[in-house]
């Protein structure tokens, strides 16, 4: 999705040097709050009434600070979003689901990206609208969902984001399939920062994902996204355009190597066409990536949670930009960075995309007073990152790191999540990143943001 927060989002696509990576950083934290909304309580489907429906809301306030050097030494905003929602079951097989949102941004005076305003009011506005039918039987489970809703494939790598579209999924015995059709969320920005119309996302997502249950202990499951680049620049440019057609084949595996520990891996290939920097001519696309992850949480006092993981992206020497046209593939060459249009959790500071890119990340968490009931849910972690380019004369998705050199560098999060009651939740993540040598701009970057949530 090429805006998660839609309007904190809005101001930070106005740094256009670093605007891809400035979006791309913000969307764990959407992330963060929409597992928290899905998984508060919905109605209850088990009522024998024909007609059931319940209605509740979500409040979140948000504190954040990151460092935006050399641009500007920090930027420091409050954000305060509110969510109501509304869902109606019929016959306990059908449901009508609408979310709104109201969000407000507040920037300390002269931080904002663009304009003179300092704080932004984005009154109610659908965040999601679905209607849902389960036609299961006896044997096979089948559902199909219409509307404006949340999309994701895999791991969510390839997509993971909001859509305009259908989805249905059946399943039966050890097999599954889901599938979706979806289009971007018009007036979000798009992926795509050197579009003449970069505020107005128009693609279309074409997807399809199996899964087979091996035993009880692993799963193997295929993916394909076709995307189809459906922009129009305005105003018409004779010497450029714009197009971006990619196509995605996938493979994944997760399971249990012994006991508590686990495993979970993903590869896919890229194909499809590209328009090259200056042209107006198509250049095909061939590019890939992988990751793979052990984790271990063992039956132990305090919940220990300990992963491990690598995670790559390929990336293309001649490129000036992994995601902008205008800046991107050199003409008469293969376009070899991978573009993905979801994400995975790459660190709070830098958050690549991953794009040109390996990444090693290592840490854990734990529970440090679950004697305590107050403090039962509290759960503190770390995690380690490690960054290296794939090719050293090409960019990653932070346009800072434009030296040709193969160290992008470090980072250390640290986060804390406390489940303060069933209807209010506490938040706070911290990350530094300690740039390397593929960085003119030494000096280290602090993230942080600080979040409540309440539920009623």
């Amino acid at each position: 999705m090429s805006k998660v927060i839609p309007g904190l989002a809005a101001f930070l696509a106005a740094a256009s040097w670093a605007t891809a990576q400035d979006v791309q950083q913000q969307r764990i934290l959407e992330e963060e709050r929409r597992r928290e909304m899905d998984e508060q309580a919905r109605t209850d489907a088990a009522f024998d009434q024909p007609f059931v429906w319940d209605v509740g809301g979500w409040i979140h306030s948000e504190f954040i600070q990151l460092d935006d050097a050399p641009d500007r030494e920090q930027r420091t905003l409050r954000y305060l979003d509110l969510r109501l929602w509304a869902e109606a079951r019929i016959s306990k097989r059908y449901v009508v689901y609408v979310r709104s949102q109201t969000e407000y941004t507040d920037f300390n005076s002269g931080d904002q990206f663009e304009g003179e305003d300092d704080n932004e009011l984005r009154a109610f506005h659908i965040d999601q609208a679905y209607v849902e039918g389960d036609l299961s039987s006896e044997n096979d489970e089948i559902t199909v969902r219409l509307g404006r809703q949340f999309y994701s494939l895999g791991r969510g790598l390839l997509f993971n984001g909001l859509g305009y579209g259908g989805m249905g999924s059946w399943s039966s015995g050890r097999l599954g399939v889901r599938a979706f059709l979806a289009h971007s969320i018009i007036h979000d920005d798009d992926i795509d920062q050197s579009l003449p119309n970069n505020d107005d996302s128009r693609r279309a997502f074409g997807a399809l994902e199996l899964n087979y249950r091996l035993d009880g202990r692993h799963r193997v499951y295929g993916m394909a996204l076709v995307e189809r680049d459906l922009n129009k620049e305005d105003p018409e440019n004779a010497l450029q355009d714009w197009d971006y057609n990619a196509n995605y084949l996938g493979a994944g595996a997760r399971g249990q190597v012994a006991g508590d520990l686990h495993y979970a891996l993903e590869g896919t290939y890229e194909f499809g066409s590209s328009i090259a920097a200056g042209s107006t001519e198509a250049e095909d696309i061939r590019a890939f990536a992988f990751t793979v992850m052990l984790d271990y949480r063992p039956e132990a006092g305090l919940s220990p949670y300990f992963a491990v993981e690598y995670l790559f992206g390929s990336g293309d020497g001649d490129r000036g930009s992994v995601t902008d046209t205008a800046s991107g593939n050199l003409a008469g060459t293969d376009d070899e960075g991978f573009l993905p249009f979801g994400f995975v959790q790459t660190g709070y500071s830098l958050f690549p995309r991953l794009s040109n890119i390996h990444i090693f990340r290592l840490g854990g968490s734990f529970r440090p007073l679950e004697s305590v009931e107050m403090f039962r849910y509290l759960e503190v972690g770390a995690f380690g990152y490690l960054y290296r380019k794939d090719e050293a004369d090409a960019p990653i998705s932070d346009s800072r790191s434009f030296l040709q050199d193969v160290d992008v560098g470090k980072e250390v999060d640290l986060f804390l999540r406390w489940r303060v009651a069933s209807d209010v939740g506490i938040s706070i993540n911290y990350g530094r990143f300690m740039p390397g040598d593929a960085y003119a701009e030494q000096q280290d970057r602090d993230f942080i943001s600080a979040g409540m949530t309440y539920s009623f």
